[in-house]
């Protein structure tokens, strides 16, 4: 990173110039060219659009679901505490410590490679 420092007046300019290029950005720019690819070698892009079209509908529906859910009288609170639980176990089985750390990233970057197929 390469930084100026120019005094005008009573006014401080600062110019920042980032060099290189940072992880976050390659990885979703191979997201993106992993769905271009899959779009561009499909022979049906009808049933893509479908699919598409279908993952929409079913992401409405869940919400209405979760808001219907959401106004019975015990429900919300038996499932605030669950995931109150879960969240606690999971913090303590892979952040806590550094090893389930790398264990939790492996098991992501494995999931990852499998579902774009690499």
């Amino acid at each position: 990173m390469l930084t100026h420092f120019c005094e005008r007046g009573n006014r401080l300019a600062v110019v920042v110039k980032a060099m290189g290029e940072s992880s976050d950005s390659s990885t979703s720019l191979s997201v993106v060219k992993s769905v271009q690819n899959i779009w561009d070698k499909s022979e049906d892009r009808v049933a893509i659009i479908g699919l598409g079209f279908a993952g929409v509908v079913a992401l409405w529906a869940t919400a209405n679901l979760v808001t219907a859910i959401d106004k019975l009288p015990v429900i919300p609170s038996a499932l605030e505490f669950i995931g109150i639980v879960f969240s606690a176990w999971f913090t303590y089985r892979y952040l806590l410590f550094k090893p389930d750390r790398e264990e939790l990233f492996q098991s992501i970057k494995k999931s990852i490679s499998d579902t774009l197929g690499q």
